[in-house]
């Protein structure tokens, strides 16, 4: 049995878990960069618009289930290989 869509999709899923908590800064710290561009700032709305973060634990948690599924994505390639 080919296991090839299984193993492409295991990739593809867990590359995406992986990028997550980088793209999530990275749209945070552009909605940053609108918010200090708009006109009438305060610092209120800055402290709040600005402190929520992703935690580093789901970062963490991103970044292993998308590691784990890469190298299980691996493990099913090279069993329909050998």
């Amino acid at each position: 049995m080919k296991k090839t869509p299984i193993a492409v999709a295991l990739i593809i899923m867990g590359a995406l878990l992986v990028m997550t908590p980088a793209l999530a800064e990275y749209f945070h710290r552009q909605s940053f960069l609108a918010l200090l561009s708009r006109p009438g700032l305060d610092m209120t709305s800055l402290y709040r618009d600005f402190s929520a973060q992703m935690d580093y634990r789901y970062q963490f948690g991103c970044w292993l289930t998308g590691s784990l599924m890469v190298g299980a994505a691996f493990l099913v390639r090279r069993r329909d290989v050998a």
